[in-house]
């Protein structure tokens, strides 16, 4: 791998103020403070998909290069320093796994305009299903903005000693280009054990242990009264009584009258006010989905630990329905299963940090997320797109299926702009946009 068009504003500044402060020893909220408004920018070249996972989880902006323009080939992974006969292994596996990816989202012989759709592949396998059979040391490139804090953030991920080796080159390359004073500040936290994880997810095992592949989008906890929050929070701003008081006046009628307010507010477009819903589910995904939803931003997500995918033998991979129903279907099985054998030897030969890029694309993983009813009426419109990706866009659904039955006017709204008027698409539009609102028109208030 390697960091290209490193580009900062206000190290200079920062190098400055530490020499001429003879700064040694900071605390880590100084730290943070004075690196706040830095911003770092670099190209993470040719890194893996555990990489770009773990650096996605930071929650800074992150652009991946998409799965349809990465080529198969001798050059198109890495793998972990194994033995000669162990690493022979691997590129069998590895390999397996990309022939399969390349037969199953071959393109039918002839012209096609854009991006190709479902009937312009052979066997009915888009790349977007096909990529499920990937392993995580398949490479990637991604494009990085962060705010200088980010950077404490980034060094534990470095040490963190469940990753021990993953970052070593990226670490060298990107200290070279900073300080090397805040270079010796950031290695000198006690950051090499990173966070607590197993004690972190000690705490959700209940709720891991209730989803599944079925229950795969579950409901775990959420205010009182969604409607209720959100209105009395849109009139904290111009009451002049304290809103206690107002909710002393509304009396019995508190939900229908908050209601109302909600619905008025929103209506404005004052959409801040639905940050004040808030509530927490429960996902399982597979990889590929996962990464979508951490690309996002938007939500607090706690995730279980990568290495329970390897451990849980009985775990099923998520298969896609173009899969489950074409000729490839039992390959895909027997590959799939190869090389979680192989993991699984590879874990107690060598070190977690070097079975994780045996993890598959296709791997189910199990998630806690914390959001606010804002969030969710941006994620939701566009991930019930029918353009976004199957997998993601039916947990979405069930989401907001879940949703509307505790709001109906919060989360109104999120929806694609098709089921509405006009498609925001342009050029890519799915063309289904009747589809699509006589599916939500039951819910909506559908403009011709």
């Amino acid at each position: 791998m390697r960091i290209t068009n490193f580009e900062s504003t206000g190290l200079d500044k920062i190098e400055s103020w530490l020499e001429k402060n003879n700064i040694n020893s900071i605390d880590e909220a100084t730290l943070k403070e004075v690196l706040k408004v830095v911003n770092i920018a670099f190209v993470a070249e040719k890194i893996d998909r555990v990489q770009s996972t773990l650096l996605c989880e930071l929650k800074d902006s992150y652009v991946q290069q998409s799965q349809r323009y990465v080529t198969m080939d001798d050059n198109s992974y890495s793998l972990p320093l194994l033995s000669t006969e162990d690493n022979n292994k691997a590129i069998q596996l590895t390999k397996k796994a990309f022939a399969l990816y390349e037969r199953m989202s071959q393109l039918n012989d002839g012209q096609f305009i854009g991006r190709p759709k479902v009937e312009n592949y052979k066997y009915g396998i888009p790349i977007e299903d096909a990529r499920y059979i990937l392993p995580l040391s398949t490479l990637t490139n991604l494009s990085i903005a962060m705010t200088g804090n980010k950077l404490f953030n980034l060094y534990s991920l470095f040490n963190n000693s469940k990753y021990i080796g993953i970052f070593k080159d990226m670490e060298s390359q990107l200290s070279r280009n900073l300080p090397k004073k805040l270079v010796e500040l950031l290695t000198n936290f006690d950051i090499h054990s990173g966070t607590k994880s197993d004690l972190v997810e000690s705490l959700y095992d209940e709720e891991f242990g209730k989803l599944s592949n079925t229950d795969n989008m579950i409901l775990f906890s959420t205010f009182k009264d969604l409607d209720l929050k959100v209105g009395l929070g849109a009139l904290t701003s111009t009451l002049k009584e304290t809103p206690s008081e107002r909710l002393e006046d509304w009396g019995n009628l508190a939900s229908e009258k908050a209601k109302a307010v909600a619905n008025r507010v929103l209506g404005y477009g004052h959409d801040s006010i639905a940050e004040q819903a808030r509530t927490v589910f429960g996902m399982m995904c597979s990889m590929v989905t996962y990464h979508q939803q951490i690309r996002h931003r938007l939500s607090e997500n706690v995730r279980e630990d990568l290495l329970n995918l390897i451990l849980d033998k009985e775990r099923q991979v998520i298969v896609p329905l173009s899969i489950e129903n074409s000729v490839f279907y039992e390959e895909y099985l027997e590959v799939v299963q190869a090389i979680k054998e192989f993991r699984i030897y590879v874990l107690e030969k060598y070190d977690n940090a070097k079975a994780l890029p045996f993890l598959l694309n296709c791997d189910a993983v199990k998630l806690i997320i914390s959001t606010n009813a804002r969030v969710d009426r941006t994620m939701l419109s566009e991930r019930i797109c029918k353009n976004s990706q199957w997998e993601i866009r039916e947990l979405a659904i069930k989401k907001l299926s879940e949703l509307k039955s505790m709001s109906e006017v919060l989360y109104e709204k999120a929806l694609p702009s098709c089921v509405y008027g006009k498609c925001k698409e342009g050029k890519m539009t799915c063309g289904k946009q009747l589809e699509m609102q006589q599916q939500f028109a039951s819910k909506v208030s559908v403009k011709s």
